[in-house]
């Protein structure tokens, strides 16, 4: 989820950061988005996006899943903790 919503945030900045009238190709989040706008006549424009490479989107997805994983293990030993320093308060 937390991946989706990086990829679609930045596709939506390149989409709005784009201006001008020029072709233009823009790629963000370490290459594994593209937004393109080319001239297909003299009064139209072609737009295209989406996925360039999906390696960077699991390396992505695998440094979120394990900081997530490494901070509920953290919480988890200090809410052992606690119960401990309770236990031993109560004594």
């Amino acid at each position: 989820m937390i991946t989706a919503t990086a990829t679609v945030v930045a596709l939506m900045l390149l989409m709005f950061s784009t201006s001008g009238d020029e072709p233009i190709r823009k790629t963000g989040l370490f290459g594994a988005v593209f937004f393109e706008v080319t001239e297909a006549t003299a009064d139209t424009t072609n737009v295209t996006m989406g996925v360039g490479g999906a390696v960077p989107l699991a390396v992505i997805f695998v440094a979120v899943a394990g900081f997530i994983a490494l901070v509920q293990v953290i919480l988890g030993g200090l809410r052992t903790r606690r119960r401990q320093l309770l236990a031993q308060r109560s004594e």
